[in-house]
């Protein structure tokens, strides 16, 4: 992770590459049109394009496009078709409004910002400005009985190997579909100032991503043990690097470091160790580490490995996606990760012509989305920032536990979808709950009206603490 500065440090400095650099891009959405996204998760596969987070860039996509023109045109129309939205100097690119109801309990939608399945409505909405080749304005953004979430709303300037987006800009740190370990959509975004290139780098397609965020007040901040808890705003840092060293195999590594939110001044200096040394940082009182007041302590940190594994197996295209993640170091050793949290994944974009699977079996290891220093555990507006299983159980929880997904997509005709999905997850016993395996359903039928879609909704299971939820939703997207 030590490349990350001298990486930046490079494209700072380096004239050749902005003298020759494009402009910045805007994004393409991000858990909020399901049929567009499952397109792009098909051009991925079939491509190799060797992305492992979201949002994409358009113009990366754009520039992959190509690739699939003759041996999938289906595809390539359809994708070609909504992306033409993009290439205007202006543009609304999206606006849905989902009307609600829940007949028992209540629960949040996975991946939903926060959303909860008794919420009455929804509207999102995203239009961006390209005042010119460097700046883009973009808002937008969620809203749901009585709270605004900006998720759409930043301004992006810059070039095309050097693009700052500053605003509430999101973060997808995983090649999966449905559950990201350190970083997804479950919570709302932060402010947040992000550093990325749409432009990938060398014939190694280089990608890196950079962000500083500013999280919403949270109650129960303790470094000192000896000293009342407090309340405040932590930040979250979110590093990113991946290249790809073969055309079928695409590696990153991640890391997301929560810290601050106490009266307690941080410098620089402090980050950079907390960066480059999270033993001597983070692991008090230890045998292998310097640290030994743990009211010294950086703050929360996670790190994380992702694979994605493009290849074709008896004529089917197919993804398979594997990381190996630690919410901490093993025996005080920068280079090993503890407390481990591992997630696979098989997408299969056409096991007919019409229909796709995507599976995804995540295992974590104790510890993972609680900290002693944080009270409210690794959360942003009091929901897990990572994998909707953090969600699952109860606020600061130690326990370890499993998360399963399964997803079958039929496209019945022409711009027409229908999608099951299924959701367990189990949460290993503990002194603060008496858990069991959660189940849910979620049945959705997408059908195109002239030039929007109409999609129907029933969604129904019980939960870890054996909670029973159903809940129904109509909505129109454009």
């Amino acid at each position: 992770m030590k490349l990350f500065l001298p990486l930046l440090l490079f494209i700072l400095t380096s004239t050749t590459l902005l003298a020759h650099a494009n402009g910045v891009s805007p994004y393409l959405p991000l858990k909020t049109d399901p049929l567009f996204e499952l397109e792009l998760e098909k051009l991925s596969t079939v491509a190799k394009v060797p992305l492992l987070t979201k949002p994409y860039h358009a113009a990366t996509i754009y520039r992959y496009l190509a690739k699939v023109k003759d041996s999938h045109p289906a595809l390539y129309q359809r994708l070609k078709a909504y992306i033409k939205r993009y290439k205007k100097a202006q543009a609304v690119t999206h606006f849905s409004l989902q009307l609600n109801h829940s007949f028992k309990d209540d629960m949040l939608v996975a991946n939903q910002r926060g959303l909860n399945v008794d919420d009455a409505y929804k509207i999102t909405t995203s239009s961006f400005w390209q005042v010119n080749e460097h700046l883009i304005l973009n808002a937008g953004g969620t809203f749901y009985d009585g709270e605004v979430v900006p998720n759409n709303s930043y301004i992006s300037f810059g070039w095309d190997v050097f693009q700052v987006d500053v605003g509430y800009r999101e973060h997808w740190l995983s090649p999966t579909q449905e559950g990201a370990l350190l970083l997804s959509t479950q919570a709302k975004p932060a402010l947040n100032v992000t550093i990325s290139n749409p432009a990938l780098l060398t014939d190694w397609n280089i990608k890196y991503e950079v962000s500083i965020a500013i999280l919403e007040k949270q109650n129960g901040i303790q470094f000192d043990r000896e000293k009342v808890p407090v309340s405040g705003k932590p930040a979250l840092m979110s590093l990113h690097l991946s290249l790809q060293p073969l055309d079928w195999w695409t590696i990153g590594f991640n890391r997301t470091l929560m810290f601050a939110g106490d009266d307690g001044d941080i410098s620089l200096k402090d980050v950079w160790n907390g960066i480059s040394d999270p033993v001597n940082s983070d692991n008090c009182g230890g045998g292998g580490t310097t640290l030994q007041d743990c009211s010294q302590e950086f703050g929360n940190q996670q790190a994380a490995i992702s694979n994605k594994f493009d290849i074709t197996a008896f004529n089917f295209p197919l993804s398979l996606t594997y990381e190996y993640a630690g919410e901490d170091t093993k025996e005080h050793k920068n280079y090993q990760l503890g407390n481990i949290a591992q997630n696979f994944g098989l997408f299969i974009p056409y096991l007919t012509e019409s229909l796709s699977l995507n599976v995804e079996y995540s295992k974590f290891h104790t510890e993972w989305y609680a900290h002693h220093i944080y009270g409210e555990g690794y959360a942003n507006d009091q929901i897990q920032m990572g994998h909707w299983w953090g969600n699952l159980k109860a606020t600061n929880d130690l326990a370890s536990g499993t998360a399963t997904s399964l997803r079958l997509d039929w496209q019945t005709q022409t711009f027409a979808q229908t999608t099951l999905l299924y959701r367990s997850a189990t949460v290993d016993s503990s002194i603060l709950a008496d858990y069991q395996r959660s189940h849910e359903i979620e049945l959705k039928f997408k059908k195109m009206v002239k030039n929007a879609f109409i999609n129907l909704t029933l969604n129904f299971g019980e939960d870890t603490l054996g909670k029973k939820f159903i809940a129904t939703s109509i909505s129109y997207i454009w």
